[in-house]
């Protein structure tokens, strides 16, 4: 299965597949990261819009991130410098 996560307004796009053989890494955690410049916002907004996240935003010495789940269960982390 091929996924494509689309932004509004920029060209980027992330492509999501799952190589034969590898099926049961679909609904785990993402080797990668999204970053934004405000994780607090970008949390609330993403989750005003429906997107479950399994951790609210957290800060660590190095930043702050989130993490969320797509509709597949899969994880990704949301993070700022």
């Amino acid at each position: 299965m091929i996924t494509q996560l689309k932004f509004v307004g920029i060209p980027t796009r992330v492509v999501l597949f799952t190589p034969e053989g590898h099926e049961s890494r679909i609904g785990t955690f993402f080797n990668g990261s999204f970053t934004c410049d405000d994780v607090p916002a970008t949390y609330r907004q993403l989750r005003g819009r429906g997107v479950e996240f399994v951790s609210g935003p957290e800060k660590q010495p190095w930043g702050e991130f989130a993490v969320f789940k797509d509709p597949d269960g899969n994880q990704f982390v949301l993070s700022s410098p």
